[in-house]
């Protein structure tokens, strides 16, 4: 059986180490397919909606928009992979850091105040591309898309109110549930309205250039609103007691 040799050359100039097998088609499909994806989502984030054409998005995986086109129809379709990806990746990567008990023994309200400049910073980091993945969805002239679009985004919301939903007896409001429901859409709708803002500072609703200071508001405001019990975290063993003698 023969193997090919270190000193012939692979497709593109780049020479192949010895035994180093060829990539199959299906990885060649998988890795061409990401890198068609990367760069339909940096281009909606430097360029916007309107600016992430197919030649721009083409040029910049490397690719002819022909071979584009032999992956996707159309734009539409393109943009539509785009945000099944980025929003079921925030997805898994929320699944687990809002995982119950990986907050086991923090106080609820620091547990709040974590989670919600978490949020902040997610969304101010990313601003630029849930912009356009956000007005993509919300413009899109299929309603049943629409709606799956705002499933997709409202499952990790989900998980944010599973979380709370987990430390009730924290939560002085007389209806618990109803009030856990409201806080986490009040939070995603100011989120979200200030990322489709045009900046401008806090009094123009750009919550997102100031994080600690948006941060504070918002913790503040959903403590308050859900009557957190006031809970410190436990003190050390060796630091509650005094030492003997």
């Amino acid at each position: 059986m023969s193997h090919i040799s270190s000193e012939s050359s692979a497709a593109g100039g780049r020479r192949r180490r010895a035994y180093e097998p060829l990539p199959t088609v299906q990885e060649r499909g998988r890795n061409t397919l990401e890198r068609l994806l990367n760069a339909a989502e940096r281009t909606l984030e430097s360029a916007g909606l309107e600016g992430a054409t197919v030649p721009a998005i083409a040029t910049r995986a490397g690719m002819s928009v022909g071979n584009l086109y032999k992956r996707f129809p159309d734009k539409d379709s393109l943009f539509r992979a785009v945000y099944e990806r980025f929003f079921s990746d925030a997805l898994a990567s929320n699944e687990f850091a809002l995982d119950p008990a990986k907050w086991q023994g923090i106080p609820t309200a620091e547990v709040l105040s974590t989670l919600v400049t978490g949020m902040i910073e997610g969304y101010r980091s990313r601003r630029a591309l849930l912009r356009a993945l956000l007005l993509y969805a919300q413009t899109h002239a299929d309603a049943e898309f629409r709606s799956h679009a705002e499933e997709l985004r409202l499952q990790t919301l989900g998980l944010f109110e599973r979380l709370l939903r987990d430390r009730r007896a924290d939560i002085g409001h007389p209806y618990p549930e109803r009030a856990i429901r409201f806080v986490v859409m009040l939070i995603a709708h100011a989120l979200e309205n200030a990322v489709m803002s045009e900046g401008g500072g806090i009094s123009s609703g750009d919550f997102l250039s100031h994080v600690p200071e948006t941060a504070a508001e918002l913790s503040r405001i959903v403590n308050g609103y859900l009557r957190v019990r006031r809970i410190e975290r436990p003190r050390a063993l060796s630091q509650s007691r005094r030492s003997s003698g």
